[in-house]
C-alpha cells in the first residue's frame, strides 16, 4: 500500500516552481514489470507510486527512467548494470545517480547513498524523506 508520505511528496514535487519535465513517458505498469523481470528487484510500491506520478520530472537530482529498453544515460536498467560494476550490492535499487555515486533504495525501504569512493555518507529512513530532503530541498 502506498503510503501517505510519499502522495504529500509527490504534491511538494507537482508544485515545486523550478520543476522541469522531460519528454520521456511516465512507466505505466507494463514498464514496471519489464524493469522488474529485467533486474530481478521488485519495487516498493512507494517507488512505484513516485515514478508513475513524476518520474519525468528533474529538480535538484534527475531521477533514473524506467523504459522498456536499455536506452539512454538515465535508463534505470543501464545504471543498474553500471552500479552492480561499481560494487552496489545486487538488492539495491539505484535510484539517481550522481557523479559515480548512486542513491538506492534498499529491500527494507530506506534509501541509502553508495559512493564510490567512500567520501560521503547519506541514509534516509524512506523515499518520501529522500524526495524531500535531496530532491525538492536540492541538499
Amino acid at each position: 500500500m502506498v503510503t501517505a508520505k510519499i502522495r504529500e511528496a509527490v504534491e511538494l514535487v507537482r508544485g515545486h516552481p523550478e520543476a522541469i519535465t522531460s519528454q520521456i513517458p511516465l512507466p505505466d505498469e507494463s514498464v514496471i514489470q519489464y524493469v522488474e523481470a529485467e533486474s530481478g528487484i521488485r519495487l516498493h510500491q512507494d517507488y512505484r507510486y513516485f515514478v508513475q506520478s513524476v518520474g519525468n520530472i528533474a529538480l535538484a537530482k534527475e531521477l533514473l527512467y524506467l523504459r522498456e529498453n536499455r536506452e539512454g544515460r538515465l535508463n534505470i536498467l543501464r545504471v543498474i548494470d553500471e552500479a552492480r560494476q561499481s560494487g552496489v550490492p545486487a538488492d539495491w535499487l539505484p535510484i539517481c545517480r550522481d557523479n559515480g555515486d548512486y542513491y538506492c533504495l534498499l529491500p527494507d525501504g530506506t534509501v541509502q547513498l553508495w559512493t564510490h569512493d567512500d567520501m560521503f555518507e547519506g541514509r534516509w529512513p524512506d523515499l518520501s524523506e529522500w524526495v524531500i530532503d535531496s530532491f525538492v530541498h536540492g541538499d
